[in-house]
C-alpha cells in the first residue's frame, strides 16, 4: 500500500508533550492527585482588566482579523519595546502580531529554507521541540547544537564547522533558555549579531521568558545587568525576536504574540502568512493590547515565580537535584544523581506513577540522559507536596 501521507509527517515523532497528557489521563482516570510540573502553564488567572476587555469585545461584532494585528495592539506592542527595551520606533524595523509564538516559530522556517540556495538552520539542544520540527516540514536540514554545562549552556555558532556555516539559512538562539534558564548579556548578543552579519545569518531569537528575571523579595529594585535585553537592542537587520503573553501575563490558551525585525524578512514572510489562517480574534488581540501596555501585573507574576523559585531552590538543593539558584524563575534542569539513574525518561516515567509530572531532558533534545525538567507552575502548597513525593525517588 502507498503511504497516505508524505515521508515527512509518517516519520514525525510524536510530540513529546503529548506524552505528558496521555500520563496525566491515566492518573485522572484512577482519581489520582497530579502535581503537574510537566507543561509551562502557570497556575495563575489571566490579568483582571485584560479578561474584561476579552469579554467585553467578544460580545461585539468581529468579523475577519488582519492578518498583520490590529493598529491598537501593534501600538502597544511598539510602547512595549520602547518601554522594556528603549527601542524607538525604526523604518528598518516590522512589527506582526501573531497567534502566539508557537506557530511564529514554526512558520518562519517557511520563509528561510532556502534563502540564498542555504538549507540549514541551527537551534539549541535541549530546547523547544518546534525548533527541530519547523525545518523537517520547511524541508530543510535540522543542526541541534548540544548545549551543556561545559559551554554554559550558549549557543557558539563561531565554533560549527566551516560547512555548516556555508549553508546556514538562520540560527535559533533562546535566551532566558529553556529549559536552563541560563541568561546573556549585551556582549554575547553584540558579539552574535556581528557573527551573523559577517556569515550572513538569519538570528532569531525566542524571548518567551525575558520578562521572567528572578527578584530578590526584600530590594525593591533589580540591578539594570541583570535584567535580560533582546538581541534587537543591537540591530534589527537579520534579526527577528519572537514574544509571547503565554508567561509574562498569563495568556496561554488564548495564543498571543508579536515578532519584531528586519522589516526585508518580515514583509514578504507577512505574505506568506496570509496564506496559513493565522490572524488572531479581535477580542484577543483587545486583551493582549491591554496587557502589553500595562507592567505592574508582570511584577506581580515575577514576585510569585521568584517566591517559587526560592522554595524550590531550598527543597531541591537539599535533595541535591540543584546546585546554584537560576536567574530565570520559571523552568528548573534538574540532574540525577548517578547512584539514583542515568535514565531521565525511565525515571520520570515512575515519578509519573506516583502522580509527579515532568520532562526527561531527552524529549527536549538533550543528549545527555541524565537531566529532567522541572517548571514552577504549582502553588507552594503543592510543591511541598509534590517534592515530598520527589524525595522518595532520589534518597
Amino acid at each position: 500500500m502507498r503511504d497516505v501521507v508524505n515521508p515527512i509527517t509518517s516519520s514525525l515523532e510524536e510530540y513529546p508533550m503529548e506524552e505528558l497528557f496521555k500520563i496525566k489521563q491515566k492518573l485522572i482516570n484512577k482519581n489520582q492527585k497530579i502535581y503537574d510540573f510537566g507543561v509551562g502553564d502557570p497556575s495563575l488567572p489571566l490579568w483582571e482588566p485584560a479578561l474584561e476587555a476579552l469579554k467585553q469585545s467578544a460580545s461585539e461584532s468581529q468579523g475577519y482579523p488582519s492578518i498583520g494585528g490590529t493598529k491598537e495592539l501593534k501600538e502597544a506592542c511598539a510602547d512595549y519595546l520602547l518601554r522594556r527595551f528603549c527601542l524607538k520606533e525604526d523604518p528598518s524595523r516590522l512589527l506582526v502580531a501573531t497567534k502566539g509564538s508557537k506557530e511564529a516559530i514554526f512558520h518562519i522556517a517557511l520563509s528561510l529554507i532556502g534563502r540564498n540556495g542555504k538549507q540549514t538552520l541551527a537551534y539549541p539542544a535541549p530546547g523547544y521541540p518546534v525548533y527541530k520540527s519547523s525545518v523537517l516540514f520547511a524541508q530543510g536540514v535540522p543542526y541541534p547544537v548540544p548545549l551543556t554545562e561545559e559551554n554554559h549552556y550558549l549557543m557558539e555558532p563561531w565554533n560549527f564547522p566551516e560547512k555548516v556555516v556555508k549553508d546556514l539559512a538562520a540560527i535559533w538562539v533562546n535566551y532566558p533558555h529553556n529549559p536552563t534558564g541560563t541568561t546573556v548579556n549585551i556582549s554575547y548578543w553584540e558579539k552574535l549579531v556581528e557573527w551573523c552579519h559577517t556569515e550572513d545569518v538569519v538570528l532569531l531569537s525566542d524571548e518567551s521568558y525575558v520578562d521572567l528575571y528572578h527578584i530578590l523579595l526584600d530590594q525593591e529594585e533589580v540591578s539594570a545587568s541583570r535584567i535580560p535585553l533582546s538581541p534587537l537592542v543591537v540591530s534589527s537587520d537579520r534579526v527577528i525576536s519572537f514574544f509571547s503573553l503565554s508567561k509574562r501575563s498569563g495568556f496561554t490558551g488564548l495564543r498571543t504574540g508579536f515578532m519584531a525585525g528586519d522589516r526585508r524578512i518580515l514583509e514578504p514572510h507577512l505574505k506568506a502568512r496570509a496564506n496559513f489562517g493565522l490572524s488572531t480574534p479581535v477580542c484577543i488581540q483587545k486583551a493582549a493590547a491591554k496587557a502589553w501596555l500595562d507592567d505592574k501585573h508582570v511584577a506581580l507574576r515575577r514576585e510569585i515565580f521568584s517566591e517559587r523559585l526560592d522554595f524550590a531552590f531550598e527543597k531541591l538543593s537539599q535533595m541535591k537535584l540543584l546546585v546554584e539558584k537560576p536567574e530565570v524563575p520559571f523552568y528548573l534542569w534538574l540532574k540525577i544523581p548517578e547512584s539514583v539513574s542515568r535514565n531521565d525518561i525511565d525515571f520520570c516515567l515512575n515519578l509519573a506513577r506516583d502522580g509527579v509530572i515532568t520532562t526527561p531532558g531527552r524529549w527536549l533534545g538533550s543528549k545527555e540522559e541524565h537531566f529532567f525538567r522541572l517548571s514552577l507552575t504549582l502553588s507552594l502548597e503543592d510543591m511541598g507536596e509534590a517534592f515530598n513525593i520527589l524525595r522518595k525517588h532520589v534518597i
